[in-house]
């Protein structure tokens, strides 16, 4: 009777080997990780996200910034997971809130598409979720190759990202914006200063003079940055008005299906001939 018992006992034990915990109450502190937990399909357990999330997501709990979400209310909301990011929210954050006994999970810091979906398939991972992320990357690895493809045998252009004007910001080989240039069959001027994103003067680019610029709206670009540009004739994408506003606010968002959408959006402004043909 007693190796029954211990049998049962064992087979019960060995039954929970290799389940995912399933949580109830996450809090986001970043809006990429908002974004990959609604693509996954797990906006209901959602319970507190930031100030920054993307726009569209159904209103939740608002817990501060990246830099500084408000621990009392994170508290209030009890947890069970708190999901944050490597580059976007401060170390010491993170360890107060382990220290308070709450699970954090930290989110790597991506450099390339492949480092956003490999971030993508681990945080699938935690959260029980691998097959809906295999489905979603696939997908967007279809969209981006057939934009890649479609480009094939076409010279590259040299493009500037402006992200920033005040002072004049744009993206660096370290930042996963690169790839946005690798699959539409461009250079970033800036690739080769080994840094996520930098602060530059006028005269370097003009010095670099690029085929294209690219001014991101993050807030503080606007039609008049266009005319701010037209000064400087001497630049080949100013010359052959080449200069383009893109406001997308989730572009710097890192996950499969916004770098995807944000790769078409990009190739059909640069090549509109030949992706806006009926």
């Amino acid at each position: 009777m007693r190796k029954i018992v211990y049998i049962i006992t064992l087979l019960f034990l060995l039954s929970g080997i290799g389940c995912a915990k399933e949580y109830k109450r996450i809090i986001s502190l970043a809006p990429s990780v908002t974004e990959s937990l609604y693509e996954l399909g797990l906006e209901q357990s959602v319970q507190g996200v930031t100030i920054y999330c993307p726009k569209g997501i159904v209103k939740k709990e608002i817990i501060g910034t990246l830099l500084e979400p408000d621990i009392e209310k994170i508290i209030l909301l009890k947890p069970d997971l708190i999901i944050s990011t490597k580059d976007g929210n401060m170390k010491a954050i993170v360890e107060k809130l382990n220290c308070l006994g709450f699970e954090v999970y930290v989110m790597e810091t991506a450099k390339s598409f492949n480092d956003i979906c490999i971030n993508y398939c681990n945080l699938a991972k935690k959260l029980d979720k691998e097959k809906e992320a295999k489905e979603i990357i696939d997908t967007a690895k279809h969209s981006v190759e057939k934009i890649r493809d479609k480009l094939n045998g076409f010279n590259k252009l040299k493009m500037f990202w402006e992200i920033g004007t005040r002072p004049l910001y744009t993206a660096g080989k370290q930042s996963f914006v690169n790839d946005y240039n690798n699959y539409t069959k461009t250079i970033n001027i800036y690739d080769n200063v080994d840094v996520r994103y930098i602060p530059v003067n006028i005269e370097d680019v003009i010095k670099r003079n690029p085929d294209i610029i690219v001014l991101v709206n993050a807030g503080d670009i606007n039609s008049e940055e266009i005319i701010n540009w037209n000064k400087y004739k001497m630049i080949k994408a100013v010359k052959n008005n080449k200069v383009f506003i893109i406001d997308i606010s989730d572009i710097f968002i890192p996950t499969p299906l916004t770098f995807a959408k944000n790769t078409v959006i990009l190739a059909k402004i640069i090549y509109e001939d030949i992706f806006n043909a009926k």
